[in-house]
């Protein structure tokens, strides 16, 4: 009896060894993201919280706001069994002074905490503002490419990052953000559309520290437009340590396009700057030598060329 006494011990010990790291992965928050990182005007944001891995049960998020004058969270929120990710709506005070709101997400007896900040009511930075948002063209067959454009009222001095918004993203999507570049004042985004059985009108919206213009994009039935061809002058990387300078330059037939380089692994790398008459051209440094990239147009061209040193 007693190497069945042993072995019924040892199995104990295994069971106990092993219960703890299973309890461990359990409940672990891999990160919390806020997006739009900045909101006026009470504008809502979107917190999302994201586990390390599947549970097998439904996992409870607690959540808290250092400033719930000013932004708003649920108490909690649950991840569902066998899922990795959950959302939830931060409600903002339009009346609250500027503040730096900082989110936390927890889950209960265990050190897995997360922070992301929420910019509440910022005020604008001083020199030009948000002047208009357009797209090109402004009437279109679904599945068709449109090209979108925000325009500050002159060069900004840093940049700027507008946040954008769909009235319809299922017929019409845009990005959750448009980056200006500093110096720039304006830059241009891909709108993608999809087929639809009826006229639509969709609202394009650009937000900027509470600063908001629009434009309306009609969206129609019938065949996509055809698409726009790209040719690639230049793919050529100059050694930048650790990396090199990838140097681009292309040509599109739609003088409106937005172009964007690829990797060859598919990852997007950069986009284009349009210089006029379906020209364009860019350069992204520090970069892993690519042998092959290919340029994509919203309009659906693309081309692909061989990276030259």
């Amino acid at each position: 009896m007693r190497p069945l006494t042993l072995l019924a011990a040892l199995a104990a010990v295994t069971v106990l060894l092993v219960v703890p790291v299973d309890a461990q992965a359990a409940g672990m928050i891999n990160f919390l993201t806020v997006a739009p990182g900045q909101v006026n005007n009470g504008a809502s944001a979107t917190g999302t919280v994201s586990l390390a891995g599947p549970d097998p049960g439904p996992t409870t998020i607690l959540l808290s706001s250092d400033h719930p004058d000013a932004a708003q969270v649920p108490q909690s929120v649950v991840v569902p069994a066998g899922q990795t990710e959950v959302t939830f709506t931060i409600t903002t005070n339009a009346a609250a002074a500027p503040v730096i709101v900082q989110i936390t997400a927890w889950v209960q007896n265990t050190n897995a905490l997360r922070t992301a900040n929420l910019s509440v009511n910022a005020a604008p930075p001083p020199g030009p503002t948000l002047s208009a948002v357009s797209v090109t063209p402004t009437s279109t067959t679904g599945g068709s490419g449109v090209t979108g454009k925000v325009t500050f009222t002159g060069p900004m001095n840093d940049g700027a990052n507008v946040q954008m918004s769909s009235s319809n993203p299922a017929v019409a999507s845009v990005p959750s953000e448009v980056v200006v570049s500093a110096g720039a004042s304006s830059s241009t985004f891909a709108v993608t559309t999809s087929p639809v059985t009826a006229q639509t009108a969709v609202t394009i919206t650009a937000t900027w520290f509470g600063i908001t213009r629009s434009a309306t994009l009609t969206v129609n039935p019938g065949a996509p437009a055809p698409t726009d061809t790209v040719a690639i002058q230049q793919a050529r990387c100059k050694p930048m340590p650790p990396g090199c300078l990838l140097q681009v330059q292309a040509t599109s037939t739609n003088f409106n396009a937005v172009l964007t380089v690829y990797s060859e692994t598919g990852a997007a790398l950069f986009q284009l700057t349009n210089n006029g008459g379906g020209r364009y051209s860019g350069s992204k440094g520090f970069i892993t030598p690519p042998n092959r990239i290919e340029v994509r147009s919203n309009f659906g061209g693309s081309a692909f060329a061989t990276v030259r040193t």
